[in-house]
């Protein structure tokens, strides 16, 4: 099995310490695959409050505000390329964070988006829902996520949560080749619900997994298969990525709603906003997902 084809890696900053542990990420990354990262700083124009209008900077302000994030992202840009080696372009942007991130990674066919997110809770997240799930939603290419509290990086451990989803499987292309990059080790994690006495839906569970299985001891894989039963598929995947000290999840950027109605609440959304381990999310028609049918 191959390792990534990654080309082009976009890193949305803001200049935080959350904003550089991604990036940290993308220059080991650019390092492994010889790729070349494009940092953009969005200068955001939008208010949440809606009785104010939009930033409206005249034009010597705006110049003024131009150079000096200009000269910070050449600055950071120039040191990478010094002590890593990698080629990083740079970009200003005014607009909403959320809608000029996924623009230029479209405009600069970018083949992943590595961000840096400080989670939400409550009211904000039902309501208003984060920049980063909101990426994650939007984007055409994969969208790796990185809280601050995951200093770690590299993947040696990866978490790949398998449930009854049609798609659920797809993550597997991803998770090997991101295997085969750092020399890691996945773990399978068969999410199953704790009252399900289906026997027949669990046994095309148990050939679900053990096809899995098969899949990553004919590429010669390192891996653990485990099966956990939940009431709540994202704690329960989040809680199984500690238990195995991993330093990756990998999810469908869509919802993966298990037909036996024990789901609660949007996964992937839940998973992006409150996870602590980085989390890499596809779409299932990625080319990424495509790359590799697992059976």
């Amino acid at each position: 099995m191959g390792k990534l084809e990654v080309q082009r890696i976009l890193i949305p900053t803001d200049f935080s310490d959350t904003a550089n542990l991604a990036l940290e990420h993308a220059v080991k990354m650019a390092k492994l695959l010889d790729s070349e990262i494009t940092l953009l700083h969005v200068v955001s124009t939008f208010s949440f409050r809606v009785n104010l209008p939009e930033i409206d900077l005249d034009e010597a302000q705006n110049a003024k505000l131009s150079g000096a994030i200009g000269a910070r992202l050449a600055e950071c840009a120039e040191d990478i390329k010094r002590v890593h080696g990698v080629k990083v372009n740079t970009m200003i942007t005014y607009g909403r964070i959320r809608e000029e991130v996924v623009r230029v990674a479209e405009e600069t066919d970018a083949d992943m988006i590595i961000l840096g997110t400080h989670g939400v809770s409550g009211i904000r997240e039902f309501f208003m829902g984060s920049n980063a799930f909101r990426i994650v939603s939007e984007a055409s290419c994969p969208v790796l996520s990185v809280q601050q509290s995951a200093q770690q990086v590299g993947f040696n451990h990866i978490v790949v949560p398998i449930d009854n989803s049609f798609h659920s499987r797809e993550k597997l292309g991803i998770a090997v080749r991101m295997a085969a990059t750092y020399d890691s080790t996945i773990h399978i994690c068969g999410l199953r619900s704790h009252d399900h006495n289906d026997e027949e839906i669990n046994a095309k569970f148990r050939m679900k997994m053990k096809q899995v299985e098969d899949f990553l001891k004919e590429r010669e894989v390192n891996y653990t298969a485990t099966t956990v039963f939940c009431s709540n598929i994202a704690r329960a995947t989040m809680d199984f990525g500690i238990e195995k000290e991993a330093d990756l999840i990998i999810i469908m950027n869509e919802q993966e709603i298990n037909t036996t109605g024990f789901f609660m609440g949007p996964y992937a959304q839940q998973i992006v906003n409150h996870s602590t381990i980085p989390v890499l999310s596809i779409r299932p028609t990625s080319g990424f997902v495509n790359s590799v049918t697992p059976y």
